[in-house]
């Protein structure tokens, strides 16, 4: 897969947050991936009009059970191809007690 756009949406992160917003309009895959150690749950949003934000099915690509799954309570990679017609994409961090959470994202245009 070759990714068209790349972004930090959450750096370090240490509290509850929204983090960055990415525009993915125009992309039709999305792929994540949240590092560090931490107690934790990032949540997977889209919004089509910046303000207010639903949450998003990501395939869980852990190898083992690749479900679907809207949050993220440990490190690992995810994937969407359900973006299209949103605006937006932020991994939300929803809870938080301890460690840092860092969330980078990969937007893909032409599923190639």
């Amino acid at each position: 897969m070759a990714i068209n756009r790349i972004a930090t949406l959450q750096n370090a992160a240490t509290a509850t947050g929204n983090g960055v917003a990415m525009d993915i309009s125009g992309y039709k895959n999305l792929a994540l991936v949240v590092t560090g150690t931490f107690v934790g749950t990032v949540t997977f949003e889209v919004s089509i009009d910046g303000t207010n934000y639903v949450g998003l099915a990501m395939r869980d690509s852990d190898g083992a059970t690749e479900a679907y799954v809207l949050t993220a309570t440990a490190p690992g990679g995810f994937f969407s191809n359900l973006i299209g017609g949103y605006q937006f994409f932020r991994a939300r961090i929803s809870a938080y007690t301890s460690g840092s959470i860092t969330v980078v994202a990969g937007a893909q245009s032409d599923g190639s």
